[in-house]
């Protein structure tokens, strides 16, 4: 039992600056509410809500000695993980819905939309953080690295697929035969490949960037 709360303690501590972030946003987006009566930008409560998944799932492998010990659950977590991880970068893509025609100042749209874009970034952050040390353990040093560039280049893919393609994680089980040509379309087709290799690269180079700024003392093992 004291395991068990000493587990509790140290995860809830952690989580703090990823929790005090979420909580400002949600609290900006309720004074627009309040302000201008409109519901439009509650969407991003459940965009956020969906950007935790992947640091759930990070911690549960991070914390169970089960999971870590046997490689077929580890390797069935990760893949999970893999699967909802391109949910909390997703939050860049709102700014989209940025408007200046509103009825609050547009600075404070750009405030909301940034405090949500950047609780996005820390979950992420954190949750590859949790894998990048657990991998660690499997792994060379530079496999790691190469494996994190990878995971970094399919966040970007999965940005385009879930802002242009309007596709779900959970479509891998739902829709998969429609999900696999559509990427295969959209990767080989002349209407649709610049933007699907610029937005992959493009962010995956970025969040690749954020990773190695954000854990500079493991870029250098």
């Amino acid at each position: 039992m004291d395991v068990i709360f000493k587990t509790s303690s140290k995860v809830v501590k952690a989580s703090y600056p990823v929790l005090l972030l979420s909580a400002f946003s949600i609290g900006l987006l309720l004074v627009r509410v309040k302000l201008t009566q409109s519901m439009f930008f509650l969407f991003l409560i459940w965009n956020l809500f969906l950007a935790y998944l992947p640091y759930v799932f990070s911690l549960a492998i991070v914390h169970s000695k089960t999971i870590r010990q046997n490689n077929y659950y580890l390797y069935a977590a990760l893949i999970a993980w893999l699967l909802v991880l391109p949910n909390a970068p997703y939050l860049i893509t709102d700014f989209v819905h940025l408007y200046r025609d509103t009825a609050v100042p547009v600075w404070f749209d750009v405030l909301l939309l940034t405090s949500f874009t950047l609780s996005g970034l820390l979950i992420w952050l954190t949750s590859m953080r949790h894998i990048f040390k657990v991998l660690l353990h499997k792994f060379s040093a530079k496999s790691v690295h190469l494996l994190t560039a990878v995971i970094c280049l399919l966040c970007g893919f999965g940005l385009y697929l879930g802002r242009f393609l309007r596709y779900n994680s959970w479509d891998v089980l739902h829709r998969p035969t429609a999900l696999f040509k559509d990427i295969l379309l959209s990767l080989f087709t002349n209407e649709t490949y610049k933007i699907a290799w610029g937005i992959t690269i493009g962010f995956g180079i970025l969040q690749y960037l954020l990773f190695i700024l954000y854990n500079p003392e493991k870029s250098k093992e």
